[in-house]
């Protein structure tokens, strides 16, 4: 265990605020407050009781008190939210006992976008090994052939301030080797949340695994969307030591059907049309149940049908229409207020915005002579007239002489133009 991840904290203070002890006293000071009509116990109670108009809150009995507080952290029922409490409590103990590694059954691989959780699983007792997977493949062009590699590294030294395209490289290079090594293990368990970061690595990986025979092995997955006392949910990299203990007991096995699902959405994203893929978009994925949500998501990076913006880069001038501000600002208040899938990491979030900067008629301006490295998040970025006519739906991004862009196999601004179309997320290819 490195130094690191032997000072982890076991549980976060989500978790030790849903602590047994604690959560019956945040109960009964409830339902004392609500007796009292004290006005933030009465709007907890029309937010989240499922018959607050028919209760009076000076009746209201413990159990209201403690259907409020379940729901309050993402939980149905009191009975849920005592199972998990009970549930955080055990995984803690047995790390802290010492018990048995979770995957100590069988060799292990743990396969994760990025390295958020590695030091985090040792710290809960686990003993496999672990693999950093962190192509961003939802965005950028995505190609098949002996170059692949080779173009992605070049997409993403272009495009992400401060990247190496040869370090680049070679580290997609030791990724794809492990992945194609991975039937080595006789169990891989995949830890990947909702957004269409993960979404699309996981589409990749699992297309990789029928073509190597890793699907023969024991893989399966840790997947979800939320936890218990997280508001803003963003991904398990949130996770205390011992939420992924008990959340590894929650893995499922990858079924055919999702094998299936994820073969016919790497051809969709490698696909010279959009079709196939606002076709995945429009359905229930139950083999992959998050799957269909990002694509959605992914979709709306397409260039919209009355601006040619994508939904990032409109929010993105929106939020600089009341002034300047730093990057870094823009990128937080985007993803906290703006995004209803985040999964931009801030070099992609960055390079966007410079794409906005760096067109013939750009839509932004900053300082070219401000150093990204020092002072990290403060360059400011303003709104140019182009890009308040962009917003006004006065001008269309294509017009104005943008970079390059491509999403998988299509570029936008292609021969046909693939529009995305709000609210409804169709797709419309527009030939110019």
């Amino acid at each position: 265990m490195t130094h690191d991840a032997a000072e982890l904290p076991l549980f976060s203070d989500s978790d030790s605020a849903l602590q047994l002890d604690r959560l019956r006293k945040k109960t009964k000071a409830l339902k004392k407050a609500l007796h009292a009509r004290e006005a933030d116990a009465l709007d907890r109670l029309r937010t989240f009781h499922p018959r607050a108009d028919r209760l009076d809150p000076a009746k209201v009995k413990l159990a209201d008190a403690q259907c409020i507080i379940a729901r309050e952290a993402g939980l149905s029922s009191w009975p849920a939210l005592k199972a998990h409490a009970t549930a955080m409590d055990a995984a803690r103990s047995d790390i802290e006992t010492g018990a048995p590694a979770p995957d100590s059954d069988r060799p292990t691989l743990h396969i994760r976008r990025g390295n958020d959780i590695e030091a985090a699983l040792k710290r809960a007792g686990f003993a496999g090994d672990f693999l950093e997977y962190s192509d961003p493949i939802c965005q950028g062009p995505i190609r098949e052939g002996a170059d692949a590699l080779a173009h992605r590294a070049r997409f993403i030294a272009r495009e992400y301030p401060g990247t190496n395209e040869m370090e680049t490289l070679a580290k997609l290079r030791t990724a794809e080797r492990r992945l194609r090594d991975a039937a080595s293990y006789s169990r891989i368990v995949l830890w990947f949340e909702h957004d269409p970061y993960d979404q699309l690595l996981l589409v990749r990986i699992l297309s990789l695994f029928k073509e190597t025979g890793a699907d023969r092995r024991l893989v399966e997955i840790v997947s979800l969307d939320r936890f218990p006392g997280i508001e803003k949910f963003h991904g398990i990299g949130q996770l205390s030591p011992a939420a992924l203990r008990h959340m590894y007991n929650t893995r499922q096995p990858v079924s055919d059907a999702a094998y299936s699902l994820a073969l016919r959405t790497w051809r969709a994203l490698l696909a010279d049309t959009a079709l196939p893929l606002a076709a995945i978009a429009a359905e229930e994925t139950p083999a992959l149940p998050f799957l269909s949500g990002a694509v959605r998501r992914y979709l709306a990076e397409f260039p919209g049908d009355r601006d040619g913006l994508s939904f990032t880069q409109r929010q993105c001038l929106d939020l600089l229409g009341g002034g300047a501000l730093p990057w870094g600002q823009v990128f937080t208040r985007f993803m906290r207020e703006r995004d209803p899938l985040p999964f931009h990491g801030d070099l992609m979030f960055l390079g966007m915005m410079l794409q906005l900067a760096q067109a013939d008629d750009p839509a932004l301006t900053f300082d070219e002579t401000t150093r990204f490295n020092d002072d990290w998040g403060k360059a400011p970025f303003t709104l140019t007239q182009t890009g308040r006519a962009l917003l006004e739906g006065r001008r269309d991004w294509r017009d104005c002489g943008p970079r390059e862009r491509w999403l998988g196999g299509l570029r936008c601004f292609g021969e046909p133009d693939w529009r995305w179309r709000a609210p409804d997320g169709e797709m419309l290819a527009v030939e110019r």
